[in-house]
């Protein structure tokens, strides 16, 4: 036994190893049922993202061939001497490297694409992390990181995680020009600056970040030259994009006013709640507008008033704000020749969604009373509902997977105005074929199975079944039709087949002698057909092309190494 005095009390100690033990303490250390639901749901986004870019097609989508095209000599090698080129009023340059090497190293992969857009959404993340203030903490603070989670890896923004081309095309400048934000945020000028400059080679929404770096030093009362020199080398960049080679566009397809525009500009950032809904989001855009207006006028107030301008310091979520407002009109202006809801496309999500974040940040930094109580259901009602309006958007990226195939087939088949229509630009085949681009590599295959028919093998037309569009009694529930009214080459064939109530594996077109011409795509979703049919599937669907020059072609579906020939039809109606 051992005494400790202190103060006139005694207090006896026992040796540690005749002390009782006890389990309270680990207990309370474990973090609790609130916590682990926070970090479940701040992770749950970045895997749901994850996944979205590897289920997606290989087969890479629209801009990615005609941005490849554009930067590429005629064997496929970079040509630098185009980067002084503007795509859709874009600097090009990073987005052209990144195609460049997704097309050498992974053949042109889409998926590629978009694991690197959701590595860029990462590192954007990060930096809004590291700018929270250090008195945001416990359960509050974890709420708005998992907000801005929900906010970043938006369902919204599905866009930049299934269709990889674009979501390099915007991360490729919103991640630097947010990473330059969160550096001015703590002071550090050079490094921002760098980082911008390297925002604007990618695409035009990081332009304002020089704005938003000058306002940021001059908010921390920072040296002038810290607030002067962005200010002057956002206009050099200014002055070089107007100096920039242009593509020639024709008069715009509607007559404009003011309100054309405006309507643009705040449908960018009011689409956050609205996805389809253009009052709701000209309303919502509005108060994003004066909500963003008023925090500057805030900050401006506490700069002239604080005593120590580091303390509590939001001068870069400020930055935030006012930089993707004024993205917000920038794009407005730019695209509100289109019409005045131009701010709908899912391709200008992250715009609204990183302003909702910059807002949510300083309204839980100047929370105070009720709202500061309330802090945590604040943030998941922001983070989740905003989540649960991107599904549509989603839903409508989703839809185009099924399809790429048939891009696929039109591109070996040389079906060029398939190909065309589908923006794959046929005057470029040569140059993807020999850059050894997917579909123009070893394993391209139709999709029937290992030993399953291929382009240019041959299929014994007598020996296969023959379906009709009417189940026969006693059948196994297996029906098809061709919808076209003739299968021709180079044009887009399409119709519904299902095999003992389930979906076919593949599709294939041949000639009259059964030599395959052709394929496609199959589970497409077709609710009429399941709708009519009962219990089968609701992706009966399937579209095919073949090659040019095809006359009266034959369709056959495969399911499980089984073929079936869709008999001739008379009615296009399941």
């Amino acid at each position: 036994m051992s005494e400790s005095t202190s103060g006139g009390d005694t207090a006896t100690l026992e040796p540690a190893s005749r002390r009782p033990r006890t389990t309270g303490t680990r207990l309370s250390r474990l973090p609790g049922l609130g916590t682990v639901s926070l970090w479940a749901l701040l992770v749950t986004p970045i895997v749901l993202a994850l996944a979205e870019a590897l289920r997606s097609p290989r087969l890479n989508y629209w801009d990615f061939w005609h941005a490849l095209s554009l930067t590429t000599d005629a064997n496929g090698s970079l040509d630098p001497s185009t980067f002084g080129r503007l795509y859709n009023e874009h600097p090009i340059i990073t987005v052209a490297m990144t195609f460049w090497v997704d097309a050498k190293l992974f053949a042109g992969a889409n998926w590629t694409l978009g694991v690197a857009t959701v590595l860029l959404a990462l590192v954007t993340y990060a930096a809004l992390w590291s700018m929270l203030p250090e008195k945001l903490t416990g359960l509050p603070r974890l709420a708005v990181l998992a907000a801005l989670s929900l906010l970043v890896f938006s369902s919204a923004g599905m866009d930049y995680f299934g269709a990889g081309w674009m979501g390099i095309q915007w991360f490729v400048g919103i991640a630097p020009a947010v990473v330059a934000i969160a550096f001015a945020h703590r002071g550090r000028t050079v490094p921002a600056m760098l980082l911008a400059l390297i925002a604007c080679l990618g695409h035009g929404s990081a332009f304002p970040v020089w704005i938003a770096l000058g306002l940021i030093a001059w908010l921390r009362r920072d040296r002038p030259w810290r607030v002067l020199l962005p200010l002057v080398l956002g206009l050099g960049v200014l002055l070089l994009w107007r100096l920039a080679t242009r593509v020639e566009v024709g008069a715009p397809p509607a007559i404009l006013g003011v309100d054309t525009y405006f309507g643009s500009i705040v449908t960018v950032l009011g689409r956050t709640w609205a996805a389809s809904a253009a009052d709701t989001a000209m309303v919502t855009g509005v108060a994003m507008l004066v909500a963003i207006g008023l925090t500057v006028v805030d900050a401006v107030k506490r700069r002239g008033t604080a005593s120590t301008p580091q303390a509590g310091n939001s001068s870069g979520w400020v930055g935030l704000g006012v930089h993707m407002a004024l993205a917000a009109v920038l794009i407005g202006l730019g695209r509100g020749r289109f019409s005045n809801v131009e701010g709908l496309s899912a391709r200008y999500s992250i715009i609204g969604l990183l302003a909702v974040g910059a807002l949510l940040v300083l309204l839980a930094m100047r929370a105070q009373g009720r709202v500061q109580r309330y802090l945590v259901p604040i943030a998941l009602v922001v983070g989740l509902s905003t989540y649960a309006v991107g599904s549509t958007s989603a839903h409508i990226v989703r839809k185009g997977y099924p399809g790429q195939p048939v891009l696929a087939v039109a591109m070996q088949t040389g079906a060029t105005a398939v190909v065309k229509k589908m923006n794959g630009y046929p005057e470029n085949l040569d140059k993807y074929r020999r850059l050894g681009i997917y579909p123009f590599t070893s394993d391209f295959t139709l999709g029937c199975g290992e030993g399953g028919p291929e382009l240019g093998s041959r299929i014994d037309v007598a020996s296969v079944p023959v379906i009709t569009a009417a189940i026969p009694k006693g059948g196994d529930r297996t029906a098809g039709f061709i919808e076209s009214p003739a299968v021709t080459g180079d044009t887009t064939l399409t119709g519904w087949s299902f095999v003992g109530g389930e979906q076919a594996d593949c599709v294939v077109v041949t000639d009259g002698s059964g030599t395959v011409a052709g394929g496609g795509a199959v589970g497409l979703p077709r609710r009429d057909v399941s709708t009519e049919f009962g219990p089968i599937t609701g992706r009966a669907g399937w579209e095919a092309v073949a090659r040019p020059g095809l006359e009266d072609g034959l369709v056959f579906v495969s399911r499980e190494g089984e073929l079936y020939r869709l008999g001739a039809q008379t009615d296009g109606k399941p």
